[in-house]
């Protein structure tokens, strides 16, 4: 009887629960989407980047966020290679602008 009863609502319970991971991976997606679009777009209006070196930086952000997402104990280093990229992006005005706002941005992310 309680096989039975099992059997029936166990496909039922199945699918919460695979709706349920799923909606939270969906949000946790977004909210790192979020973080690199604001993080690039601070850069962009303080450091005055072009539209191109915008989309680099967000190249570089999202492959920050898959590298920590994949090995987190490497974290500082995928930083560090971030930092290294976004600085290379930059001309030396822009450098200037991004020195002074770096270690504030940085912590952000």
């Amino acid at each position: 009887m309680n096989t039975l009863r099992l059997n029936k609502y166990l496909p039922i319970i199945m699918l919460i629960l695979l709706f349920g991971t799923t909606n939270i991976l969906s949000k946790a997606v977004i909210q790192d989407d979020k973080k690199i679009n604001e993080f690039a777009s601070i850069l962009k209006q303080k450091v005055l980047l072009s539209n191109d070196q915008e989309a680099k930086v967000i190249n570089i952000l999202t492959e920050l966020q898959n590298n920590v997402s994949t090995k987190p104990d490497n974290k500082s280093d995928y930083i560090k290679t971030a930092q290294t990229k976004v600085e290379n992006l930059l001309d030396k005005k822009q450098k200037m602008k991004y020195d002074i706002i770096k270690n504030d941005l940085w912590k952000k992310f």
